[in-house]
């Protein structure tokens, strides 16, 4: 039997390595998400309209589905989408749910947003199981109105959907809130008005606490007030009055005024650039 050499079983050791090497590479490059995002169930195809459900033919805007924590049913992913409709008149629009996240909730769904439409007009709802939050992420002129602060209104409003498990229902209703809002009419904003009462009751407590502190804190004489009294309630009897000395104090006049000058600078401008905001559950 032929022996094998050192040299022949370090030859094939490294052969055996740099297979496993290879299949390793693949396996992470397989699961990796958006712009180097590890993701897992996450995983996002590298064409554009992967997820688009319908494209409206007169704005060309899409409508994007992409359930990758198996969320939703089939029929509701129809209902959704009908939804989202209503949306592309202004822009592009995605549901967007993962199980995995390594990033913030924040930062994902920008990236997200970014790999998906760019920085055209559009608005993406997030369900993030992983970090437990639900996020909305808006950008172009669909932000004008789904500002950040009507991003956390809408969150605020359907989160408890999320919490009981009815996901539907909370993509759902965060949609036709969104929609309610670019068509041009109200949504309800119930912890708004709630901490705007708080608002206004804390600040009636102040200014009240002030008028009684005012009304009730007893006045302190004025040093006139004080010296009439002492002359009132006072007799001075065979007052006399001495010349000591006479003291002349030399004060020159200034020669010489400065003045000072001031300038003015400007500032420069910066880039506009979407945001949302969103709601744990």
């Amino acid at each position: 039997m032929r022996k094998t050499t050192p040299f022949i079983r370090l030859i094939s050791f490294l052969s055996i390595f740099l297979i496993c090497v290879c299949m390793a590479s693949g396996t992470v490059y397989a699961a990796t998400g958006i712009d180097g995002i590890s993701s897992g169930a996450e995983t996002v195809s590298t064409d554009k309209y992967y997820g688009t459900v319908y494209t409206n033919d007169e704005t060309g805007y899409r409508v994007v589905i992409e359930d990758d924590a198996g969320l939703l049913t089939d029929d509701e992913k129809s209902r959704l989408a009908e939804t989202m409709k209503d949306i592309t008149p202004y822009g592009d629009v995605a549901f967007k749910s993962i199980d995995y996240n390594s990033y913030s909730t924040e930062t994902y769904i920008e990236r997200y947003y970014n790999s998906v439409f760019g920085t055209g007009s559009g608005t993406v709802f997030l369900i993030d199981m992983d970090n437990r939050n639900i996020w909305i992420y808006s950008d172009g002129n669909i932000y004008s109105t789904i500002t950040t602060a009507y991003a956390n209104v809408i969150t605020d409003n359907v989160y408890t959907y999320a919490s009981d498990r009815d996901y539907f229902s909370c993509a759902n209703k965060a949609f036709i809130q969104e929609a309610a809002l670019l068509q041009g009419r109200r949504i309800s904003q119930p912890m708004k008005y709630i901490s705007n009462a708080l608002l206004a009751i804390a600040i009636a407590i102040l200014i009240n606490y002030f008028i009684v502190r005012q009304t009730s804190r007893v006045r302190k004489a004025s040093d006139n007030e004080i010296v009439n009294g002492v002359f009132a309630n006072n007799a001075f009897n065979n007052v006399s009055v001495n010349f000591i000395r006479q003291t002349r104090t030399y004060s020159p006049r200034s020669s010489s005024s400065s003045g000072s000058s001031g300038g003015h600078s400007g500032g420069g401008g910066g880039g506009h650039s979407g945001g949302g905001g969103g709601h744990s559950f």
